[in-house]
């Protein structure tokens, strides 16, 4: 990874200024998505220098971060780059690893395009992280996401068996309809709702009301 001179004063020139910025800000290259820059205190919070964390190049994204949130931060990432328009910007939940410590600390990351090549293609991607429990005015709301989000990624696949009038069961059950209910609601006979109803808990393991709840929660049915 090569950047001119050009781009390194830029990068150098805005560095003043992140360095006051709440949060941790760094700077990847667009060719292989290392890290070009990071704020002071994100360096600290890992433990590295920024010529060691250079030197990793993607190494460093097993080391520091749990590789599951990639699921969700690679297809959004591909989107902007292809939309390539200055104004555009994505948001996810990232756990990261600090120096010395076990537990992940989850964070909220911002991300969008930072600076262009020659050519108009994205060069240079900036991205702002926050840790979500030092968020006090948005920690409930924020674990609830979370919860929901690790919620659709271990339910997902036992989800996806479900048939279009398994989900609108599922729905029905969600908000409290009996079967009598829901075969009106439905046009199905009160035993074609209950044997859905028994489909469903096979499929997804589940028994109580509350957990028909929480799928359809998680996966906006209501």
């Amino acid at each position: 990874m090569y950047l001119n001179d050009s781009v390194t004063s830029k990068i150098n020139e805005f560095a003043r200024f992140a360095e006051q910025m709440p949060g941790v800000v760094i700077i990847h290259h667009i060719s292989d998505f290392s890290v070009v820059y990071m704020t002071a205190n994100g360096l600290k919070l890992l433990g590295v220098t920024l010529q060691e964390l250079i030197d990793m190049k993607t190494e460093y994204y097993p080391r520091f971060f749990n590789m599951e949130d990639m699921e969700d931060f690679l297809p959004k990432m591909r989107v902007l780059l292809d939309n390539n328009q200055p104004e555009e910007s994505f948001s996810y939940f990232q756990q990261v690893k600090y120096a010395g410590k076990s537990d992940w600390t989850w964070h909220i990351s911002a991300v969008r395009i930072f600076m262009w090549d020659d050519e108009g293609k994205p060069l240079l991607t900036i991205t702002t992280a926050y840790p979500i429990d030092r968020m006090k005015h948005i920690g409930a709301k924020a674990e609830r996401l979370l919860q929901e989000n690790n919620f659709l990624k271990k339910n997902i696949k036992a989800f996806s068996t479900l048939s279009k009038r398994e989900k609108d069961i599922l729905k029905q059950v969600a908000l409290g309809k009996t079967s009598i209910e829901i075969a009106d609601a439905l046009f199905i006979s009160v035993e074609t709702a209950q044997t859905h109803r028994r489909n469903i808990r096979n499929k997804l393991e589940i028994s109580s009301a509350i957990d028909f709840a929480a799928y359809a929660r998680a996966f906006d049915l209501i």
